[in-house]
């Protein structure tokens, strides 16, 4: 059985905020495109929110690569004050289907913060609840980064036996082995519709 672990770490972004670019600051976007490039390679997921210079992330995927990841990110000049809010095994993976969910700052984790007395977003405050809130909240967003068509919440989550995120030939794929059943199905019909008329040919 495959050992998965998750991961909630926050930390400090060491860049000056430019403007956004398509709803995403241009030093998130390249950490984003990275992130997703070296997690597919890794076989990890997870989750990424950036707002008011922080970074709240979920990292999701087998023990030691989800470890030796943390230690690389240790090093990265771009955050600082790094600090683990969650760490635990898991039997299934939040976020299937996202080698890295990107999540932009919106109306509803504005009201969240609100509701529990914050005017900014300082996950150095939250206490575990608000950060279970958080990632309740954050795993049913869209990420705006893909495609409308493509757009969708995490999808439910999957078993350890299935850790391989998802992709769109998967789901071609199931359409596919779909229509051919129907196939078969309506072959299979026709067959005994045929047998049937042949016997009442047959006695007459």
């Amino acid at each position: 059985m495959t050992d998965l672990i998750r991961i909630v770490y926050i930390s400090r972004a060491t860049f000056p905020v430019s403007k956004s670019m398509d709803g995403v600051e241009p030093n998130v976007a390249r950490i984003l495109a990275t992130s997703r490039t070296n997690n597919r390679k890794n076989g990890l997921v997870g989750m990424l929110y950036y707002g008011d210079g922080c970074f709240f992330q979920c990292l999701e995927g087998e023990t030691s690569k989800v470890q030796a990841l943390y230690k690389t990110l240790l090093k990265d000049p771009r955050h600082k004050d790094l600090k683990i809010l969650a760490s635990e095994s898991i039997k299934r993976l939040s976020f299937p289907d996202w080698s890295m969910k990107y999540v932009p700052v919106d109306e509803h984790m504005q009201k969240l913060l609100i509701e529990h007395g914050f005017d900014k977003f300082d996950p150095y405050r939250f206490d575990h609840h608000l950060v279970e809130r958080v990632m309740q909240l954050l795993q049913g967003v869209p990420d705006p980064t893909i495609p409308v068509t493509e757009s969708r919440a995490s999808a439910p989550a999957r078993t350890v036996l299935d850790t391989t995120p998802a992709r769109a030939d998967d789901t071609a794929s199931e359409k596919a082995c779909s229509s051919r059943l129907c196939l078969v199905i309506s072959c299979a019909a026709l067959m005994v519709s045929l047998i049937s008329l042949a016997l009442v040919l047959t006695r007459t």
